[in-house]
């Protein structure tokens, strides 16, 4: 009698379904609306991230792109970034927000990012934007809440991803109405 034949569907065929199509689809992204609109400092960082052994950690260039459109659309001005590594994610916002903004960059080690971010960085002319400071994020978060409560209107969160939701309860209280948070690997 033979095999039985899988019935075909619009569910089960399609460009959509096809996993070479997704490879070619997203190359052609990448090289026609993502890298040509990479600025020149964004490159660099990003090249010379990609021979680090953690280099998997960096945002990649699409998501960064999602990133400053959302920056843009709220009128960022004030943000934080916990979790920073070399940070692609840091510059791009430093590029994004207008030149009085200011991000707080919090991680508990800046070595990765003094040796191979903040050169960049600093040829980018954003280095002022940036308040870096070294420690883990909760006790910042729990810090600023008097200070800063109801002032940041933009968080990206790129760190353990145990203290998610806590870092979502404490950034709530931060944000302003209106405010966004973005967490990694949710683009």
């Amino acid at each position: 009698m033979g095999e039985p034949v899988e019935k075909i569907t619009p569910l089960t065929k399609g460009l959509l379904k096809n996993e070479l199509y997704h490879v070619y689809m997203s190359q052609y992204i990448l090289e026609n609306s993502v890298y040509p609109l990479e600025t020149q400092p964004l490159k660099d960082l990003w090249e010379a991230t990609a021979s680090h052994h953690w280099a998997i950690m960096g945002t990649a260039p699409d998501a960064g792109q999602a990133i400053e459109m959302v920056l843009k659309l709220i009128n960022a001005k004030k943000t934080t970034e916990i979790g920073v590594f070399t940070r692609y994610s840091l510059l791009l916002t430093a590029l994004s927000i207008p030149d009085d903004g200011k991000i707080i960059a919090i991680d508990v080690d800046r070595k990765n990012y003094d040796e191979i971010g903040l050169p960049i960085i600093r040829r980018a002319g954003v280095e002022h934007k940036i308040d870096f400071i070294v420690s883990h994020a909760l006790p910042v978060l729990h810090s600023q809440k008097d200070e800063n409560e109801g002032s940041l209107d933009f968080a990206f969160v790129d760190a353990d991803k145990v203290n998610c939701k806590n870092y979502h309860e404490r950034l709530l209280k931060l944000l302003k109405v209106g405010g966004v948070v973005v967490y990694d690997h949710t683009l």
